[in-house]
């Protein structure tokens, strides 16, 4: 689906009245998730004693209560109560051989056994992976590992000032760079400023300069208005490069060759957020995909296919050699357990398998199935404004289209109340054996099938049944 018809689709979403289940329905279906579900509700009590708000993930499904999960397989999870689960969440994204893939399992588990988990030092899987990276993005001459792709964003915006002697980032509204201080702004929904920013100095922000989506001029006139050093300059332009949300606020096609321009007509570094596209729409990134050459690109979680402390900024040679190990001039970043074996040997390996089974171009061509025959199923009802569309194994699912609420207009509240109707459909898809992300967004793997088409159509069906024709 290309770029003017997801726009439309999401306008006549976010414009068409809400279809909720009906009250008596979803008491039931409620009723039904409360029995399914029991060992989670009693591990959430406790969690709530224990850990703020009683769930850690903020990728989960959290309307009743969180599920606990026991096992993951394939493209399977089981809960701690028995339930099984298609799953389309994919740990958030990095799963794409599948769940619990024994060929990279057995890697770690050797790995551990024979030489143990870290040093705290050097490990030649740093260089393999490295290398790995290297061999595939267009851009990228040097790595640097580090624990999460929070880090990485806050390492690549310290490498752009520090090159550019400028100070200033452009941040694009509605996108999700971790939770670093000065990217807590305008998260999720373009707009919302500092709604999400307690606790963060409002200071941290005069640095930052928040441009819509897709609005050239806002875009131009942010470069045109700061041409000076340090804090009159701008040091480098974050970018989801599919859009914000991966995508749920997608890209015009000239946006990104626009910010390419910009940043080398100015003098600053375009960085790319890969951390769900990097290794997911293509082995190259977004970077290939688009043709598009970052100046430094970021990765998070994706790399170690599910394996913890997971992050890498990267980039060309000019730019990357400013970081340096330990203490000196040069920008400092660091972590202890950045780098070690575990964590670069899944990276390694992970990209070896993917190589070798060809697990995008699977992933990729499942996507495109479930995204086609789910806008068949979602076509027979010509009330609902239900709609898929794909960046290759990246699916994006409207039903409500909360994401788009225009907060200037005259129903902000519309956020919300849309926001809740998408997590009944989540929690009666969650009952019917279907996870995904908090009811927007499906990640496909190479190993999703017929059997995992049919479940989640017939889910689908079922979900559709209850809501009232007209």
């Amino acid at each position: 689906m290309e770029y003017e018809e997801i726009e439309q689709r999401l306008k006549k979403c976010v414009e068409t009245p809400m279809k909720p289940i009906p009250d008596d329905v979803l008491a039931k279906e409620t009723d039904r998730f409360n029995e399914k579900h029991a060992k989670s509700l009693e591990i959430f009590e406790k969690a709530k004693a224990l850990i703020p708000g009683g769930v850690e993930h903020n990728l989960a499904t959290n309307h009743p209560f969180p599920t606990a999960m026991d096992r993951a397989r394939g493209y399977k999870l089981w809960d701690v109560d028995g339930n099984e689960y298609v799953d389309y969440l994919m740990c958030g994204a990095p799963i794409i051989l599948g769940h619990h893939y024994d060929p990279l399992d057995d890697e770690i588990i050797k790995l551990i056994q024979e030489k143990g988990p870290a040093t705290g030092l050097t490990s030649e899987y740093e260089i393999l992976a490295a290398q790995k990276i290297v061999d595939h993005m267009p851009s990228v001459d040097m790595v640097r590992f580090l624990q999460s792709g929070t880090e990485a964003d806050m390492a690549a915006i310290r490498i752009a000032r520090a090159y550019t002697n400028k100070n200033k980032v452009i941040k694009i509204s509605g996108s999700y760079h971790g939770w670093y201080d000065q990217f807590v702004y305008s998260l999720h929904v373009p707009g919302t400023a500092g709604l999400n920013s307690r606790g963060i100095p409002p200071q941290i922000f005069e640095l930052l300069i928040d441009v819509p989506p897709n609005d050239f001029e806002a875009l131009e006139r942010a470069f045109d208005e700061n041409k000076g050093e340090g804090d009159d300059g701008i040091a480098a332009v974050m970018v989801e490069p599919v859009g914000g949300e991966s995508g749920v606020h997608p890209v015009h096609p000239d946006w990104n060759k626009r910010i390419r321009e910009l940043c080398t007509a100015n003098g600053a570094l375009m960085v790319f957020d890969e951390v769900v596209t990097g290794f997911r729409l293509d082995m190259g990134g977004a970077q290939k995909y688009l043709g598009i050459d970052p100046d430094l690109t970021v990765l998070g979680k994706i790399i170690t296919h599910g394996y913890p402390s997971s992050g890498a900024v990267a980039g060309k040679e000019e730019y990357m050699s400013l970081l340096g190990a330990g203490m000196g001039t040069k920008p400092y970043v660091g972590g202890t357990l950045a780098a070690n074996p575990i964590s670069t040997a899944a990276c390694y390996h992970a990209i070896r398998l993917m190589e070798e089974n060809d697990a995008v171009a699977k992933a990729t061509a499942f996507a495109d199935r479930l995204v086609k025959e789910l806008n068949e199923l979602f076509a027979t009802r010509e009330d609902l404004p239900f709609f898929l569309y794909n960046f290759g194994p990246i699916i994006h699912y409207v039903t409500t289209s909360f994401f788009k609420v225009d907060l200037a207009g005259p129903v902000p509240f519309e956020v919300i109340t849309r926001k809740t109707t998408a997590e009944q459909y989540q929690m009666v898809a969650n009952n019917e054996g279907v996870n995904s992300l908090a009811g927007t967004r499906m990640y496909t793997c190479m190993q999703h099938d017929d059997e995992a088409l049919k479940h989640t159509l017939e889910t689908w069906e079922y979900i559709m049944s209850l809501i009232p024709k007209g």
